[in-house]
């Protein structure tokens, strides 16, 4: 039974229908604590303030972007073998990967290919700064595909410090404490929108 109700709420999500009127089935993993105003926010499930990233942080990270993308696809892959050292459990999460060697991880074409698929995903978030409703629009798609790969919301919060970790040698003298605040900022933002559309 378990399995006919994942498949009908994958089939769902797709077609984006809602899945969360059958309130015996419902899980939710953020609490909603808040009545609905009919606002955008809380229209997308959110009722926490998203995260604040002021002007000044998305200047340094563009800036730094510019520097990151001369390289993402490495940058990527050192981001995923960084996460899955750290956090075995998520390479399992990930069938390709599930068992491959740290070796064989390193020269995967999937694991390049998927690191960019990521390296890409964080480019969008900083060309749609300037509008917020587009950038939550595909955050909160994003966060729901995820549900779809029975990703679990805690993972959500652990790519921003890997990311993190990862871009500082490609930086070099411009890394700052204020750049790797900006950073952080920016990846609490995307998963507070990530995570808000990961309620069913």
């Amino acid at each position: 039974m378990g399995c006919i109700y994942a498949k009908r709420r994958k089939e769902a999500l797709r077609k984006g229908l809602d899945i969360t009127s059958n309130s015996h089935r419902k899980k939710t993993y953020l609490k909603n604590t808040n009545q609905c105003d009919g606002s955008p926010q809380q229209a997308r499930g959110l009722t926490e303030p998203a995260p604040e990233f002021t002007d000044r942080q998305r200047e340094l990270v563009v800036q730094t972007w510019g520097i990151i993308q001369e390289d993402m696809a490495r940058v990527g892959v050192v981001m995923f073998m960084k996460l899955f050292e750290t956090h075995p459990d998520v390479q399992d999460v990930f069938m390709p990967f599930k068992g491959q060697s740290k070796e064989d991880l390193k020269h995967s074409s999937q694991l390049k290919a998927h690191a960019l698929r990521v390296m890409n995903t964080v480019e969008k978030c900083l060309g749609r700064m300037n509008e917020p409703a587009k950038l939550q629009e595909m955050l909160h798609d994003l966060g729901t595909r995820h549900v779809m790969y029975s990703a679990k919301v805690d993972y959500i919060d652990l790519i921003g410090p890997q990311f993190i970790w990862a871009i500082q040698s490609s930086i070099g003298d411009q890394w700052t404490p204020e750049v790797e605040q900006a950073w952080s900022d920016l990846f609490k933002l995307i998963s507070h929108y990530m995570k808000a559309a990961m309620v069913f």
